[in-house]
């Protein structure tokens, strides 16, 4: 891979590092699926900056598959996707545990109520 390459891979992986770091402070993001993808992206950069491992990963590939190895851009597309769903889980996940306190809360106040009512009615 050229030095521009491995400048924009990343670069890429910089912004994704960055964008899952603050999807997880603002509570968009359940702290484990960012541990994955920090961690993934990490190792990510590490394989493009070190030469020699981007040589074998390579080498790999290509063993594994009769073109070349797969593009950049498409892997980093479906990475930021991945985030996305991810986040958009984590989002439904929060509000049915709001819902489900909400619920609770409800029921909690509604039982005094029945009490008072079965027992005048005894």
């Amino acid at each position: 891979m050229t030095g521009a390459g491995v400048l924009v891979g990343a670069a890429i992986g910089i912004v994704l590092l960055v964008w899952v770091a603050n999807l997880i402070r603002h509570d968009r993001l359940y702290i484990g699926y960012g541990v994955i993808f920090v961690v993934g992206t990490l190792a990510a950069m590490v394989v493009l900056i070190v030469p020699s491992l981007l040589d074998a990963v390579t080498r790999g590939s290509i063993a594994l598959l009769p073109v070349a190895a797969l593009s950049l851009v498409p892997l980093a597309l479906f990475t930021f996707l991945m985030v996305y769903v991810f986040a958009q889980i984590t989002i439904l996940s929060n509000r049915v545990t709001r819902l489900t306190q909400e619920l609770a809360i409800r029921n909690a106040r509604q039982e005094p109520e029945v009490d008072a009512r079965s027992v005048e009615s005894r």
